[in-house]
């Protein structure tokens, strides 16, 4: 600001006020750099909200370039808008285009970051599951019919089984779902002896996977929901 207007005049009278509005641009630096430039990623939503801040930024720069300040008359400073509210204008027009686009791509390159650590985080995830299914039971396929095909489904990739009437479908690590007309008190029968339990009417987990247990329900490895435990299968938990 003090090199668009003589410094020795902000200096000799009005320094107070020059430090005044440079702590301003310093807010508004700050404003836009982290929480404004976050926003525009939120879409058209984004937009008007830092539309709306950025208004009411302009209207208190105008009602701060309406404090009266004198300077002396200097023919070199020429005619028309007063030196020092031309300065105020353009140091906040320059902070503003340069915090606005710095913040929204630092948030969404935290964004991207965000998401290749959780990304890997569920990578790590399945790959203890997998790592306990291979030391807890024999890695082998299940063979049911699905339809009209024949599938085999690897026993370590099952994440739950869920009843569905007279129907079972098998939830499962990176691939589709697979359902088979049978319901779960036989699919329990075929599945490894001793590593599964059934946990509720319609629900039948693999032991390796449970995570973490409250009385009414357990949270699975590499399974974002918690599913409900039945009162009358509470005792297989035990």
């Amino acid at each position: 600001m003090m090199f668009l207007f003589p410094i020795g005049d902000w200096v000799q009278w009005h320094s107070s006020y020059v430090l005044l509005y440079i702590g301003w641009l310093y807010l508004v630096f700050f404003l836009c750099r982290r929480a404004l430039g976050p926003v525009l990623l939120d879409g058209p939503k984004g937009y008007f909200t830092v539309l709306g801040v950025l208004f009411l930024t302009a209207a208190a720069t105008f009602l701060m370039s309406l404090t009266p300040v004198e300077f002396p008359r200097n023919p070199e400073y020429g005619t028309g808008l007063a030196p020092h509210i031309r300065a105020m204008w353009i140091m906040l027009i320059a902070v503003v285009s340069y915090a606005l686009p710095v913040g929204m791509l630092s948030a969404k390159a935290d964004r991207l970051s965000a998401v290749k650590e959780a990304d890997a985080a569920r990578q790590d995830n399945i790959d203890a599951v997998r790592s306990r299914a291979e030391e807890l039971v024999m890695d082998g396929d299940l063979i049911v019919k699905s339809g009209y095909k024949t599938v085999h489904i690897p026993v370590s990739a099952i994440q739950y089984v869920e009843g569905r009437n007279n129907y079972a479908c098998f939830h499962l690590d990176h691939r589709e779902d697979v359902v088979t007309q049978k319901p779960l008190k036989d699919v329990l029968q075929d599945l490894p002896e001793g590593k599964f339990i059934r946990i509720h009417r319609s629900f039948i987990v693999p032991v390796w996977r449970i995570e973490k247990r409250t009385a009414a329900s357990v949270k699975l490895l590499g399974v974002d929901k918690p599913l409900p435990i039945g009162r009358s299968h509470k005792a297989n938990l035990d």
